[in-house]
């Protein structure tokens, strides 16, 4: 268990940790001279046979940013409040900072008790009990010490072995993410980074990077909670040894991941909540100072709703950075004003994907709500039902492991095709509005062919990836069929209009071998205009009854086929030449190369060099 100390300066945080583990976590020459925490502490002991771990935070309100560092959601809080000052505006902010950051239990230490009467005592505690009415201490244990001598310091010992035992962190199956607070050079080692394990578990030996930079690392040896250890998990205090890296290559603010859980962002969505005492209302384009763990980048809260958010109100913010971090959805993120006074708010990532359009789009306030879920798996379900979601970056997006995306993606809910998930609620909804369409667009226009995907989608008013995912649902059951680009009913047959058809009457005969005369030939014996038997043999096309192969060719399916048949035979025999097809298919040099090249762009044939290959049906492409 990680115990993070909060309150404000010169109340004891650090006699009670020299207390209760005999290290002095000052560690700074100038923090010794001036009997001031500037920067983290760490101590550990053993609490009936607990390991438990200390991070002492400065409580000045000049190094919030150093105490914020310090505060992992996992980790066990002791505030503690002298008796003779009773609760201060660093009490106030360092617990406000504590509930934002997601802790969820603790103990208090009323420390210096010594120095003050007992109705003095009892006064403060119950200034204590008033300050953590609603907050995620109330409730908790209040323990009256003092340092100097000793007074209460083992029953607050007991209460922290006793937490220690309870303590239980839960350790979801995601990536591993370090936050670097600490970076040294050990001689002989090389560098070592300490921080603490935000997710995952990583072992002696795995591959991580840097995220900051991408650079590859790997771990040489680690230390959890000052003890050797083969492995590092969630929540854990850890020292990480690491090779492939210098140690003025890695300072505060990075983070050590997983390769898979590297990414950064400059965009993030938070669920914001400003401080009841904050003195004014949050408006659109605030500057800010954020942070996420340790890392720290300057930005601006950009509002999603039209009103200003005031103090003690919540809403769903982005937070615009100056430079990229590596945040994933479910951080948490604290947000103070410019000149660093005082704590704006703060609370959970939503959403890592940059902004693309309006801010305030409605299907982006759609998926936004969907993000608010907890649970990667409600949340998948909620995007599902909007449209097809990209299983990769969601997996990246919550730092899932392959592992936990295949469990949160496995549900009957969902229907899969490659990398890609849509709740079978928004499918069927969006087979039948295809359906329902295409059948609008036959009666309305029985001699079209069907519509374009693009028609189809501004029909239905819905997403392009959605009415994608129906179109080739309802094309692998059946109940719609493709040709040149269209879509149509199964049962569909467009009526051909009279003059086509007494056209097609006239020009079958011509088109009815391996090796089809030029539209040019054949427009002199039918006494048309060039331009016009141009357009109509477009339109015969476009009906299904020939295939355009050049710009001035058109052949027959069947003759197609025969020809595609000759490909075929030759590909059995491995990589044909535009030669070999010429010679085994009788067609002329010029014919052949337009017939081939028609083949590659319906992906029936793939050219590599002067070779071809066969990879695919001939139905599955010329439908």
């Amino acid at each position: 268990m990680i115990v993070t100390l909060a309150g404000h300066v010169d109340h004891g945080k650090t006699a009670i940790v020299r207390a209760l583990t005999g290290v002095d976590t000052d560690r700074l020459e100038e923090e010794k001279r001036r009997g001031l925490t500037i920067d983290l502490g760490f101590a550990y002991t053993d609490l009936d046979g607990a390991r438990v771990g200390f991070v002492d935070v400065p409580g000045h309100h000049r190094f919030i940013h150093n105490m914020v560092a310090g505060v992992g959601r996992r980790q066990y809080a002791l505030l503690v409040v002298a008796a003779d000052d009773g609760v201060m505006p660093q009490t106030r902010e360092h617990l406000q900072i504590l509930q934002l950051m997601g802790l969820r239990e603790g103990v208090v230490a009323v420390n210096k008790v010594d120095r003050v009467d007992p109705e003095r005592v009892s006064e403060v505690r119950n200034e204590v009990d008033a300050l953590l009415q609603a907050s995620f201490l109330e409730g908790a244990p209040t323990v009256p010490v003092s340092c100097m001598d000793g007074l209460g310091i083992g029953e607050l010992r007991d209460e922290l072995a006793g937490a220690a035992r309870r303590h239980a962190v839960e350790r979801a199956d995601r990536g591993f993410r370090l936050a670097v607070d600490r970076a040294f050079s050990v001689r002989g080692a090389g560098a070592v980074v300490t921080g603490t394990v935000v997710a995952g578990t990583a072992h002696v030996g795995d591959p991580l990077v840097v995220a900051a930079t991408d650079r590859p690392v790997r771990v040489r040896g680690l230390h959890v909670q000052d003890a050797a250890s083969e492995t590092a998990a969630e929540g854990d205090r850890t020292a990480m040894n690491l090779t492939g890296i210098d140690v003025d290559e890695v300072a505060r603010g990075d983070w050590i991941v997983a390769p898979a859980a590297a990414g950064r962002t400059r965009h993030a969505v938070v669920e914001f909540d400003v401080l009841p005492d904050f003195p004014r209302a949050v408006r659109h384009w605030a500057p800010i100072h954020a942070y996420a763990a340790t890392s720290h980048a300057q930005g601006r809260i950009g509002l999603l709703s039209g009103d200003p958010i005031p103090p003690g109100g919540t809403g769903a913010v982005d937070v615009v950075l100056d430079r990229e971090l590596p945040l994933k959805v479910g951080d948490r993120l604290i947000a103070r004003d410019q000149d660093l006074g005082r704590t704006i708010g703060g609370g959970r990532v939503l959403d890592v994907v940059a902004v693309h359009g309006r801010r305030r789009a409605a299907a982006r306030l759609a998926r936004i709500g969907a993000l608010r879920h907890d649970d990667p798996g409600a949340a998948l379900s909620a995007l599902a039902r909007l449209d097809v979601v990209e299983t990769e970056g969601f997996r990246r997006d919550w730092n899932l492991t392959d592992g936990a995306l295949g469990r949160v993606t496995g549900g009957d809910q969902f229907a899969r095709s490659g990398g890609l998930v849509i709740h079978r609620d928004l499918l069927d909804e969006t087979r039948t509005a295809v359906l329902e369409a295409l059948s609008r667009h036959h009666r309305a226009d029985r001699e079209s062919a069907g519509l374009p995907r693009e028609a189809i989608a501004k029909a239905l008013d819905a997403p392009r990836a959605t009415v994608d995912f129906a179109i080739a649902s309802l094309a692998e059951t059946g109940d719609i069929r493709a040709h040149t680009g269209s879509f149509a009913l199964a049962s569909h047959v467009a009526e051909i209009p009279a003059a086509l058809a007494t056209l097609f009457e006239r020009v079958s005969p011509s088109l009815d071998t391996l090796q089809p005369p030029s539209l040019g030939d054949i427009a002199k014996p039918l006494g048309r205009p060039f331009p016009q038997l141009e357009r109509e043999m477009r339109a015969l096309a476009g009906i299904g009854l020939c295939e355009q192969v050049g710009p001035n060719r058109f052949y027959l399916k069947e003759r197609l086929r025969e020809l595609a048949a000759v490909a075929t035979d030759l590909d059995a025999r491995g990589p044909f030449t535009v030669r070999d097809f010429r010679d085994a298919s009788g067609v002329g040099r010029n014919v052949v190369i337009e017939v081939l090249e028609h083949f590659d762009r319906k992906r029936f044939t793939r050219r590599s060099g002067d070779t071809r290959r066969v990879v695919a049906e001939f139905d599955s492409v010329f439908d």
